[in-house]
């Protein structure tokens, strides 16, 4: 059992009430086994079969554990998020109830505390889907590739550790949808990948609907990028300067080929000009609107990962400004310094 570290653990919880008594027991059991210190968070997102009662008959039984209960269904990145917000330990950790063996966070703890860094859980083997919902995985992470600056762990789930360094950098960042699987990646710790098989409970598994998860897919790439933006303004771009070559071609032929006919050259003159001025003003609107966006995330330019310092400091605070704290010897023994020889 460790003793050096207080452990958070969060659970977000989406009508869950049906696997609550399995899984409860289980966490509080594995907890006290490894940990001296820890605490439960549970982030109830706006259930609505009786997850609150539960946890008033449970909390005389399962000590350590929080709940917290949102107004309404927020989704659930906004759950962990909020659960990240409130926990104090020194290693957080981040478990699904429905799939996430809890005998597994002793080992997430270790790796995120031997690293200073962020543990992410990885499917070894994708479950059994349907080709559409394995080719639209595929795509999806096709596409971070693209448009993400580091792009998402193929395979990541929800079962992530990580210390309170990279928590406190993460909080740091004040976007208004939070991704914490995107933002461990900005970031910039260390990633340990760490495979574990799901342990489903229930039969069968539930299955996100295909048009909620490619919604939810699209907003977080559009939250966590501009390069949708920069893209679009060099493709704008482009298109306006091949209209604007294509009006030298109407020039050229308007006065060096005198088979035209009659016409031809003013209107595709006009067309041209128009088009390429068209694509140009969209192409700098686009990337005005892409350092706009950079500069409304408010995300911090760098994060610190540790911080030393020399414990030999000078004492004159006139020409130094780090000034040790300790008091002078000779204050405290009424030697003088002429007596006193540095060590």
């Amino acid at each position: 059992m460790r003793r050096d570290i207080f452990v958070s653990v969060v659970i977000p919880l989406d009508n869950d009430r049906d696997i609550l008594p399995a899984v409860v027991p289980e966490l509080d059991a594995v907890m006290q086994k490894s940990f001296g210190d820890y605490e439960l968070i549970f982030i109830d997102d706006g259930s609505s079969d009786g997850t609150r009662s539960y946890f008033e008959r449970a909390k005389a039984q399962i000590p350590c554990f929080r709940y917290f209960r949102l107004t309404r269904p927020f989704g659930m990145e906004v759950a962990i998020a909020c659960g990240l917000e409130q926990a104090i330990g020194d290693v957080i950790v981040v478990l699904n109830p429905a799939t996430d063996p809890p005998e597994r966070i002793p080992h997430f703890v270790e790796k995120a505390n031997d690293t200073d860094g962020i543990v992410i859980g990885v499917e070894p083997n994708k479950p059994k889907r349907s080709l559409s919902y394995l080719l639209a995985y595929y795509l999806y992470f096709a596409i971070c590739k693209i448009f993400l600056p580091r792009a998402q762990i193929y395979g990541a789930t929800h079962f992530i550790a990580l210390t309170r360094t990279a928590l406190n950098a993460l909080l740091r960042i004040k976007d208004s949808f939070r991704y914490i699987r995107v933002l461990a990646m900005y970031a910039g710790f260390e990633v340990t990948k760490v495979p574990y098989e799901f342990q489903q409970r229930r039969d069968p598994p539930r299955r996100r609907r295909f048009w909620p998860l490619l919604g939810s897919a699209a907003q977080m790439i559009v939250s966590n990028s501009d390069r949708p933006l920069r893209i679009a303004s060099i493709i704008s771009a482009a298109i306006g300067i091949v209209g604007f070559v294509f009006l030298v071609y109407v020039v050229a032929m308007r006065f060096l080929w005198p088979g035209v006919q009659p016409g031809w050259a003013s209107t595709n003159f006009f067309s041209a000009v128009m088009f390429g001025i068209m694509f140009l003003i969209l192409a700098v609107v686009c990337a005005y609107m892409a350092e706009m966006r950079s500069e409304v995330k408010r995300r911090p330019l760098y994060v610190v990962q540790g911080e030393l310092q020399s414990n030999t400091m000078l004492a004159n605070a006139e020409r130094r400004n780090v000034v040790s704290q300790e008091p002078r010897i000779e204050a405290l023994s009424g030697v003088g310094p002429s007596t006193i020889r540095p060590q």
